[in-house]
């Protein structure tokens, strides 16, 4: 894979359109997205992520079928967490949806759509999105991080992605063994602090009425204590960055979600935390970067990439 930007053909190609899907823990959202990279259409719907695995996959059928109404699918993609059979389409551990563990979701799309269908996780098709069409294009390693309520980094290194087929994003390392029991079983994992849980349990703790980065930078300006506690989240997250930085030397991390629409300072505060950490000097320096893409246009568009790159047959 090359540091080009992908070339899409124009919207009458032979490709007909692409279905881009993403499932996240209680939502599902998706485009219908034409070979030129336009989104014609999208669609997003909330559900209880304890619900049956009927439920679930009701809901999935439900935003599949509005996008895929009357359109010519060139391939469906729908990317999500946790470990995922990426040679068969099913998901193997879903740690916040464990009732779709087993599913095999790409033989069901396929019948839904009847279009050749893919899964892959999310944090490699949001690497495909940033290195085509964000703040990646010309980078041939480089490391993008999903923040807020999820967590996670795809990594491209030398131009391969660096991580098991459906692999998994860091999310589960250990960074705080014995503190803070996180929902996959053990003690420790770096999402247990570096999430905006965290900030959540923090406010509970303190009293405090702020749920979301945004209000807690908001309230630093004038409480010390949330100053405190927003200045230890940013060393929260910049600890599993600096153990990436160290074992795969990106370099380059390319933010999403809370942290990139979070204050310089914010983000000051975890470059310098990763450098402190990680030791390492010259051209490696980890440095942060914001997306030109928004997060999920980044994971759907990557999933367009992916379909494209396989060179599917049309649908039509």
């Amino acid at each position: 894979m090359s540091g080009r930007v992908l070339a899409f053909e124009p919207p009458a190609s032979r490709h007909g359109s692409f279905l881009a899907l993403e499932l996240l823990p209680g939502r599902v959202h998706g485009a219908l997205i034409d070979p030129s990279g336009w989104f014609r259409s999208r669609r997003a719907v909330s559900f209880d992520p304890t619900a049956a695995r009927h439920e679930i996959v009701g809901t999935i059928d439900r935003v599949t079928g509005e996008l895929a109404r009357g359109a010519v699918l060139g391939g469906c993609v729908l990317s999500a967490g946790g470990v995922l059979d990426t040679a068969t389409g099913r998901m193997v551990e879903v740690v916040d949806m464990p009732v779709l563990e087993g599913f095999a979701i790409s033989d069901h799309l396929r019948e839904v759509t009847g279009a050749p269908t893919l899964l892959e996780h999310r944090a490699r098709l949001q690497v495909h999105g940033d290195h085509y069409f964000g703040a990646g294009q010309g980078e041939e390693t480089f490391a993008s991080v999903s923040t807020g309520d999820t967590l996670g980094v795809g990594i491209l290194y030398q131009g391969t992605i660096l991580a098991p087929d459906g692999g998994r994003s860091g999310a589960h390392m250990t960074v705080a063994n014995g503190q803070g029991s996180c929902s996959c079983g053990k003690s420790g994992c770096w999402r247990t602090i570096a999430t905006t849980a965290w900030l959540r349990e923090r406010a509970e703790e303190l009293g405090m009425p702020e749920r979301n980065l945004a209000d807690w930078e908001r309230r630093a300006a004038y409480d010390p204590r949330a100053a405190a506690a927003v200045a230890e989240y940013a060393e929260n997250i910049a600890v599993g960055l600096a153990n990436i930085q160290q074992l795969c030397m990106p370099g380059l991390f390319i933010l999403h979600g809370e942290a990139a629409r979070a204050t310089a300072g914010f983000r000051e505060r975890i470059v310098a935390t990763m450098r402190e950490l990680s030791r390492t000097g010259g051209e490696s320096m980890p440095r942060l970067a914001t997306n030109t893409v928004d997060e999920d246009e980044s994971t759907l568009l990557g999933g367009v990439a992916l379909l494209l790159h396989r060179g599917f047959p049309t649908g039509g």
